[in-house]
C-alpha cells in the first residue's frame, strides 16, 4: 500500500473515519504532506502503537488528542 495515489486533503471532525488503513511506517513516510505534521509529532502521538493499522482520519484525531494534552 501507498499513499501516492490517494487525496491529501486535511481531515477534519465529522468526516467519515473509514477508508484505506495503512501502517505507521507509511504514515510516516507522508506525515508532512498528509497530516501537516513532523514525523515526531506523529511517533509521539502513536507512541506504543506500532503493530497497528490506522486511515488518515484516525490519524488527524489521534494526533490532534495528542498536540491538545496537558503536560504537567
Amino acid at each position: 500500500m501507498t499513499l501516492e495515489n490517494q487525496e491529501k486533503a486535511p481531515v477534519h471532525d465529522g468526516q467519515e473515519a473509514s477508508g484505506p488503513r495503512y501502517t505507521l511506517e507509511e504514515l510516516k513516510e507522508h506525515a508532512e504532506s498528509l497530516l501537516s505534521v513532523k514525523e515526531e509529532v506523529l511517533a509521539g502521538a502513536f507512541f506504543g502503537a506500532q503493530d497497528k493499522l490506522f486511515t488518515v482520519a484516525e490519524a488527524h484525531t489521534k494526533i490532534e488528542q495528542f498536540m491538545k494534552a496537558k503536560v504537567d
